[in-house]
């Protein structure tokens, strides 16, 4: 992933400049020759077309020993993601953490929790209502949500097989500081009756 990663990020030029043929090797659930070689084209936004002011990176390691910084981000998104902790209590507290106060985190995935039943390693497994419940109790407020967001999953499309998810998408926003509110509150004040006399 890493190494695709690089060569997409830095290397592409070019909106659907180049192609794979992801499902040639795939003989099952196969309707038609034409399905099997069916091309994916990539990618689909130029990333050498980024705004000069955009702060866009790319970290490779440990989620929690990566992302530490308090109050570093006004927005983080996670897609199919928060399922991939050992831990996601850990991952919800880390999220929080990184936001800035007032910040939005926007979530979508399903909740398949990648190290269930795997020998040796720990796993959380809660439910959606505890998760939400766990973040609401951390600090965050839900501002949207929809479950059952059908959603598929690097997935030939003409496959006679298809999967997919019924995930959940939501907007939580992180509490506002309520020192930085008062001190907002006391400047407005004082702009407000800090005119002439």
């Amino acid at each position: 992933m890493l190494f695709a990663s690089n060569f997409v990020l830095n290397k592409c030029r070019g909106i659907n400049s180049l192609r794979v043929y992801p499902w040639v090797h795939t003989g099952s659930n196969t309707l038609s020759t034409e399905d099997q070689l069916t091309p994916a084209t990539f990618p689909d936004v130029d990333p050498s077309d980024l705004p000069t002011h955009a702060e866009f990176t790319m970290a490779a390691g440990d989620f929690l020993e990566i992302y530490t910084s308090a109050d570093a981000f006004d927005c983080v998104a996670t897609c199919f993601f928060i399922d991939c902790a050992n831990n996601i209590v850990a991952f919800l507290q880390t999220i929080y953490n990184i936001i800035k106060p007032g910040g939005y985190w926007v979530n979508l995935g399903p909740l398949l929790y990648h190290f269930a039943d795997q020998p040796g390693e720990p796993s959380i497994e809660p439910t959606y209502q505890h998760i939400k419940s766990i973040a609401i109790g951390i600090g965050f407020t839900i501002l949207e949500e929809e479950t059952g967001v059908n959603t598929s999953y690097t997935q030939n499309p003409n496959s006679m097989l298809q999967y997919e998810y019924k995930s959940v998408l939501f907007v939580a926003q992180k509490k506002t500081d309520r020192k930085t509110e008062q001190q907002t509150e006391e400047t407005e004040d004082t702009e407000e009756g800090g005119g002439s006399r």
